[in-house]
């Protein structure tokens, strides 16, 4: 795959110019491509409130203050027990293969959406593949009673999984540009 170089067989300074590569990852309608258009600062990628839309894993460059980056948008990740599609299962494995493809990965979550099980799933597989992990609670402008939230999202998330202690928790905006 083109995507993939061999960290082996670079040196210092090419692995300091490349790219640093950034899968968004989450289950579905979190924002993920909402916030990738913002970061291009155009509405490039295909957004929908209806989920689904995003169905491969696409790679766009971004320079974002002086640093290139290749960010991933992948189709958002159900529970297992949900995906009856094969077209679904499809796309799941190709969001997997960009989390193995990443150096850092954002997952996202909806501020509007309940905590469940299957975010903690997903921040466990990250860990587990041994890529940096960024929690990113999207949606951040439309949140009621945001201190309380926040802090209910962080508790879950440092009881659900020991090692996800200390993990980065940010609230943000893909639509407004909020913390981002």
């Amino acid at each position: 795959d083109d995507e993939v170089e061999d960290d082996e067989d670079i040196s210092e300074e090419e692995a300091a110019q490349r790219p640093i590569r950034v899968a968004i990852v989450g289950r579905p309608n979190a924002g993920k491509s909402t916030l990738i258009n913002h970061l291009l600062g155009e509405e490039r990628l295909l957004t929908s409130p209806e989920a689904g839309t995003t169905r491969d894993s696409i790679a766009v460059e971004i320079t974002w203050q002086g640093r290139q980056f290749r960010v991933f948008d992948t189709a958002g990740l159900r529970r297992r027990s949900r995906i009856e599609e094969k077209l679904e299962k499809l796309s799941v494995a190709d969001a997997l293969r960009a989390v193995r493809f990443a150096e850092v990965v954002v997952m996202m979550m909806d501020a509007q959406n309940k905590f469940e099980e299957q975010d903690l799933r997903i921040a466990d597989m990250v860990l587990k593949e041994g890529r940096a992990l960024i929690i990113a609670l999207n949606k951040w402008d439309a949140a009621h009673d945001q201190s309380s939230l926040f802090q209910g999202v962080r508790k879950a998330l440092d009881e659900g999984l020991a090692q996800i202690k200390g993990v980065p928790l940010i609230a943000i905006s893909g639509l407004t540009g909020k913390n981002i």
